[in-house]
């Protein structure tokens, strides 16, 4: 491998290992999110689902504590349904999935590119060409992409520490047909490599 392809491949495997962490970021960040929204919702059931049976035991019974407990139901439900759309916790979600989808994109391109980088006789100039652009479209997604917290941060860094997005050839074989699989099975059953 020359230098000029050695320095390609170091920088895109750079890129690459940053990608994967930004791109577990903002999965991450987007499942928190998700959460939320999730719970916002429910609590936003269960208010409305109290209003409502305060508002029929008040209207049949009509003693004063069930009218004056749909009211400070009622408002409470009202200022809960308002309170999210000050924020927009969907709206972040659904950024933060499209940015994660973005930028696995990106980093399949720069796999890619890796993949090239290590064929042989592989032309320098065209690779340099290619990791200039995967570059240019990585920063340009990087300047439009959400914040992500430290904690979607910390959640990424666990599971790609625990080997989140890694497999084994025993698992990727088991998806592939036999004819593309790196073990094979022998007539008598142990694998061969």
């Amino acid at each position: 491998m020359t230098d000029e392809l050695t320095a390609i491949l170091a920088t895109a495997r750079e890129l690459y290992g940053r990608v994967v962490y930004t791109h577990k970021t903002h999965e991450k960040e987007r499942e928190i999110w998700s959460g939320k929204v999730c719970w916002m919702n429910r609590v936003n059931i269960i208010l409305t689902g109290i209003t409502t049976v305060l508002a029929v035991i008040s209207a049949s019974l009509q003693p004063m504590w069930t009218m004056v407990s749909t009211a400070l139901s009622a408002a409470a439900t009202v200022c809960f349904a308002i309170w999210p759309s000050n924020f927009d916790p969907a709206g972040k979600e659904a950024r933060h999935r499209v940015a994660a989808k973005e930028l696995l994109w990106l980093r399949e391109q720069i796999l890619l590119l890796i993949t090239h980088c290590q064929s042989p006789g592989a032309p320098a100039e065209q690779l340099q060409r290619r990791l200039e652009m995967i570059t240019q479209e990585l920063t340009t997604a990087y300047k439009f992409v959400p914040d992500t917290s430290p904690e979607a941060y910390g959640m990424a860094e666990n599971a790609l520490k625990s080997g989140h997005f890694t497999f084994s050839d025993e698992e990727i074989d088991a998806f592939l047909p036999t004819e593309l699989r790196k073990t094979k099975l022998l007539p008598d059953g142990p694998h061969n490599s």
